[in-house]
């Protein structure tokens, strides 16, 4: 089973929990905002499945203040006042739970069933895709753009070798690890990212353009600057989309694999 099987099964097999548990809130009386509350945790998985803890975690936030908009006529009411607390705590935990939780190891799934499909699709080091896996996923874009015309883009990431220069070796691998780290956890869950072999790092985006892959390069650098402490003269990248530079695409997967 590959990820995007996974993903469609378990927002399936959620989705008809939480239908289920959701009619519990119409007996013995309907309870609109708490059926409603239920649908709220249906998008927060969606959001944990599709887009990792980071997309779990703002459909979580999103969702809490959702429900506590929804019983903000309780807060007037001294006597409900202990029960819109428990129910806020209580959806809070929940939401927090299939978010936070459930897109983390949503992103652990993810590149299991990498390491089951190929031994060698996992760097060792960053702990990302390798640079021969991360360029199969960029020329099976291509086939997919080329075919149906699903946009993508690519972009690349290269930190200057001064960052490591004069470390020790263990010292280097947890500094190019706390880079991937970053790179990753700031990504969808539906983007892939690589290790090439030059060091530098690739990152697919599917289903984006130029315009937005720009705008994500340049939250990926300030984030680099401002986490992980790295100058801004040390940082480079470069944006490619699908649209208007698919040649220099393959030609940068073809260089990548011959390397």
């Amino acid at each position: 089973m590959d990820y995007s099987r996974f993903e469609r099964l378990t927002i399936g097999v959620g989705a008809v929990a939480i239908m289920a548990t959701a009619t519990f809130s119409l007996y013995p009386a309907p309870d609109a905002v708490e059926l409603v509350a239920q649908l709220l945790l249906l998008a927060v998985l969606v959001g944990a499945v599709r887009w990792g803890r980071r997309g779990g975690t703002f459909t979580a936030v999103v969702a809490t203040v959702a429900y506590i908009l929804m019983r903000i006529d309780w807060v007037a009411s001294a006597s409900l006042a202990p029960e819109f607390s428990r129910l806020v705590l209580m959806r809070a935990a929940s939401y927090g739970l299939v978010g936070i939780a459930g897109g983390e190891a949503c992103t652990r799934i993810k590149y299991a069933f990498a390491r089951s499909q190929d031994d060698l699709a996992i760097d060792p080091t960053s702990r990302v895709y390798t640079a021969d896996f991360i360029t199969r996923m960029v020329r099976t874009a291509v086939v997919s753009f080329r075919r149906y015309g699903a946009p993508f883009s690519v972009i690349i990431v290269e930190v200057d070798g001064s960052v490591t220069s004069g470390l020790r070796a263990g010292k280097t691998d947890s500094v190019v690890r706390a880079i991937a780290t970053y790179l990753r956890s700031e990504l969808r869950l539906v983007d892939d990212i690589g290790r090439l072999r030059n060091g530098s790092f690739l990152v697919l985006l599917p289903q984006t353009g130029h315009v937005e892959a720009e705008g994500v390069s340049a939250r990926l650098a300030s984030g680099l600057r401002d986490s992980i402490g790295i100058a801004d003269g040390a940082i480079r990248t470069h944006v490619f989309g699908s649209l208007n530079d698919l040649a220099e695409i393959e030609a940068l997967a073809s260089e990548a694999a011959a390397a």
